[in-house]
């Protein structure tokens, strides 16, 4: 892979550990442009992988994939600057839903690549129930008008973790395919821990504490994510 690809790399971890130590809740400007370049960067990642091994079909959607994240994460960090307080409705509701696509480009991607077969839906409502009640169980969470809700989204988050199963079925590069499954575990439990942040009811010295371990494994799942294009394309 041609140098610019690991001056990137380099960039996009130092970055994104400055951002997590330094985001103190993602509540001042240092934090929000810290994330902004780490989140440019695992996108560039991606960017220069398909421009030196050829665009595809796979690469093209996991690129999509990875900046409609980059405009959820952006979007969802603005609620916590104080002078944004009053729009954080829409705002979350906006970032939630660039979340969404970006799940649904991760999964298209992957079904093009590697196939399905229907039992991985299986593997996601198992996943789904544990990210749900499971989280809700030991975390103590109140998910209160969104109860009934819950079980679904928990699943749709759950589906691109199994889907990303079929890379180990179908043989494709291992070195691949790991980086795509831990990066999808990473980004699962990030939500995970998101719903302790938002429905856990702690106080802000706990909550500050959750906030590196969500940011931590969202930005190492991007970065996998991204890098995994090295081996599948």
């Amino acid at each position: 892979m041609n140098i610019l690809f690991y001056i990137v790399l380099g960039l996009a971890i130092v970055s994104a550990c400055l951002f997590i130590c330094l985001s103190h809740g993602q509540r001042n400007l240092l934090s929000l442009s810290l994330k902004s370049i780490a989140s440019f960067c695992f996108v560039s990642l991606a960017l220069i992988t398909c421009f030196y091994k050829g665009l595809s079909v796979f690469g093209m959607l996991v690129v999509l994939g990875l900046v409609a994240s980059l405009i959820g994460d952006i979007v969802l960090g603005l609620p916590d600057m104080p002078e944004m307080k009053n729009k954080a409705t829409i705002l979350t509701l906006i970032g939630g839903l660039a979340f969404a696509i970006a799940h649904i480009f991760y999964i298209s991607a992957m079904i093009y690549k590697f196939g399905f077969v229907w039992w991985i839906v299986l593997i996601a409502v198992a996943l789904g129930l544990i990210f749900c009640y499971g989280n809700k169980m030991v975390g103590k969470l109140d998910y209160g008008n969104l109860n009934a809700g819950m079980p679904i989204y928990a699943t749709f988050i759950s589906l691109v973790v199994s889907v990303s199963i079929m890379g180990f079925i179908t043989k494709a590069n291992i070195y691949g395919s790991v980086m795509l499954f831990v990066g999808f575990i990473l980004f699962w439990l990030s939500d995970i821990v998101l719903m302790n942040i938002y429905f856990g009811g702690h106080n802000d010295k706990i909550n500050q504490k959750l906030y590196y371990f969500n940011l931590a494994f969202y930005y190492g799942a991007q970065i996998l994510i991204a890098s995994s294009l090295v081996f599948l394309i």
